[in-house]
């Protein structure tokens, strides 16, 4: 049984997997993922991220945690995968992938084989996010199959376009079932997320003949940046802040809990802050 497989299987135990993903780097792909991971589970969910942009790995970063043992140390020493799992930090689990690139990569079919058996781990959560590299392999293509979902992120500049387009024609030529949600971050309005989109999805339907859908847009927002430095995750540094309520409305999508009403005041702040940043 390959990879794929395995996954699905433990898929259908229990959790919700989906895999992060972008065509190029510095779109934000792991702040989304991990901003996802923390409102989820102040929504009562319980949440692994598994980091697997190995090589380049910093969810642990953004959230200031110490890096733990990681997912290849407990493969190549045949230690239990739970040993790895660091364990409530913003109330969500961490599984840190590794250290090197190639180290995936090179992992023989017995470590593959005890890594598959191993992950029977993730039944223990309601949702099990994977933020995946910027770059693709036929192991960590595999792992994305084995998803329920893959989120494309994009920013709307037209290099995000291309590259997301790109990794979405390797993904879909190899899993052409798999299905796919974009979402567009640092868009400067509604409007504008809503053309990336748009262009992707035309993109997608004609040359692939393949269905996305839209799951919403986080603006570009300059609490992220303040909340990166500080290495707290944005959703926890200004809860009322736009792109706080703007996640609230993609978990909506994910999950269809209603996001909370947005008070006057905040909106109302919100928009004079937009506009001092235009000063």
């Amino acid at each position: 049984m390959d990879q794929a497989r395995r996954l699905r299987a433990i898929n259908d135990a229990h959790p919700t997997t989906i895999a992060f993903a972008s065509g190029k780097g510095g779109v934000g792909k792991t702040n989304v993922c991990v901003n996802t991971a923390i409102a989820l589970a102040e929504l009562g969910k319980r949440v692994l991220i598994v980091d697997f942009d190995i090589g380049m790995a910093n969810v642990h970063i953004l959230m200031n945690a110490m890096k733990s043992r990681t997912m290849i140390e407990t493969v190549k020493a045949r230690i239990p995968l739970a040993a790895a799992v660091q364990k409530n930090v913003y109330g969500v689990d961490i599984l840190h992938g590794g250290s090197g690139q190639d180290q995936l990569v090179h992992l023989s079919d017995d470590d593959m084989q005890f890594l598959m058996r191993e992950l029977e781990v993730l039944t223990e959560y309601d949702y099990v996010l994977f933020d995946m590299g910027a770059g693709a392999t036929d192991t960590s293509l595999q792992f994305i199959a084995g998803c329920d979902e893959m989120f494309l992120i994009l920013t709307p500049e037209p290099t995000s376009l291309m590259d997301g387009y790109a990794y979405t024609k390797l993904v879909h030529h190899q899993y052409p079932d798999l299905p796919l949600g974009v979402i567009v971050n640092r868009a400067q309005s509604g409007e504008e997320a809503l053309q990336c989109f748009e262009r992707m999805e035309v993109a997608c339907k004609q040359f692939l003949n393949k269905t996305i859908r839209f799951l919403g847009f986080l603006p570009d927002d300059s609490s992220v940046r303040k909340a990166v430095i500080a290495q707290v995750p944005f959703y926890q540094y200004n809860r009322k802040s736009d792109i706080s309520w703007r996640l609230e409305r993609i978990l909506t999508t994910l999950t269809g809990t209603p996001p909370k009403p947005r008070h006057l005041m905040d909106r109302l702040m919100g928009n004079l802050r937009k506009q001092w940043n235009r000063v």
